[in-house]
């Protein structure tokens, strides 16, 4: 079925590109608003595949290529600073204007983005987890992937996980407490081997300085990911604070942007993201960001592999007809 879906999806694409309609919606991007760009990792397919990635967590590096391909022939790619700052400035931006992010800090960004975005020539902001650069383990959402995979639903339901499919899983336990979130975690842990890959999955601060050195610029994703709409205030204010106070020991972090961890803010959150000094924030709603939007609520167009993985997904996506306009 799920086959049936992306094939749903790619004819739609090819026919919406071949219509021309694609080139009318860039006219979209005319000044007064910009498509900034959301990714996680650029994997082999087959790597994240043995892995257990999430589609909805890379690109591979073939597809990555040819969005940056798509980019550089019908947009105007500017550095995520540069783009806010005229946001901040209330100037008008370059036509077509889109700006390129990671989350997370992912070592396969050193290892398969980096080189393709410097045969580009295009620039990109890095947001990163800084407590977890150069440290051991992914996150806690990647290992439910690769563990609940090993077990059968009646086995997950009598851990009290469900049945249901690794990414329904996952976004159910993001809305639990964190103390029961981790209860299950840990019995989920006990009944599974950990069939991680071998070897570093997050960045070090070796890559990140090469990579800095390099032109690509990193922000914060806040201190340890950690959901923040879920966190009593002060730990919040510490969450950012930290964040950025480490960024900057490492010469980084100069634009003072954000992404909030898994794209959960609210109001407070948001308050917290301007008294640690943050001059813009990101969320993962899908829209164009215009000039006078909230800048502590800038959204983000996703891109992965199962819904952007051929030049016509991607300008279905990019500027997008289905993306809202604020």
């Amino acid at each position: 079925m799920e086959a049936l879906r992306r094939a749903a999806r790619r004819i739609r694409a090819e026919l919406y590109t071949r219509s021309g309609v694609d080139r009318r919606v860039r006219r979209r991007l005319d000044g007064t608003c910009a498509a900034i760009l959301a990714y996680h990792r650029v994997l082999p397919a087959d790597v994240a595949a043995r892995a257990c990635v999430e589609p909805g967590m890379f690109v591979t590096p073939e597809s990555f290529r040819r969005h940056l391909a798509c980019l550089r022939r019908d947009f105007c790619v500017l550095p995520l600073r540069e783009l806010v700052a005229r946001l901040l400035a209330g100037e008008r931006l370059p036509e077509r204007s889109c700006a390129i992010s990671f989350d997370d800090g992912w070592r396969d960004n050193h290892d398969h983005a980096w080189p393709a975005l410097r045969e580009a020539g295009v620039p990109a902001t890095i947001f990163l987890v800084t407590d977890r650069v150069g440290t051991e383990g992914d996150f806690w959402p990647d290992e439910v992937a690769r563990r609940a995979g090993a077990l059968a639903p009646d086995r997950l339901a009598a851990l009290g996980l469900g049945t249901a499919a690794a990414p329904v899983l996952i976004e159910e336990l993001k809305q639990l407490p964190e103390a029961e979130r981790e209860r299950r975690l840990d019995a989920l842990r006990a009944a599974t081997p950990d069939l991680a890959p071998p070897g570093r999955p997050l960045l070090d601060w070796d890559e990140v300085h090469a990579m800095a050195r390099d032109g690509i610029d990193f922000e914060s994703h806040a201190a340890s990911h950690a959901m923040l709409t879920a966190l009593p205030a002060a730990r919040v204010l510490d969450e950012l604070t930290r964040s950025r106070a480490t960024l900057r020991e490492h010469g980084l972090g100069a634009a003072g942007l954000l992404a909030y961890p898994n794209g959960s803010f609210d109001t407070g959150v948001m308050e917290s993201a301007r008294r640690a000094g943050y001059a813009a924030a990101f969320t993962t709603e899908p829209a164009l960001a215009k000039l006078g939007h909230p800048l502590h609520r800038l959204p983000r167009i996703g891109l992965h592999e199962d819904v952007s993985g051929s030049a016509a997904e991607f300008h279905w996506l990019v500027p997008g007809r289905g993306v809202r306009q604020r």
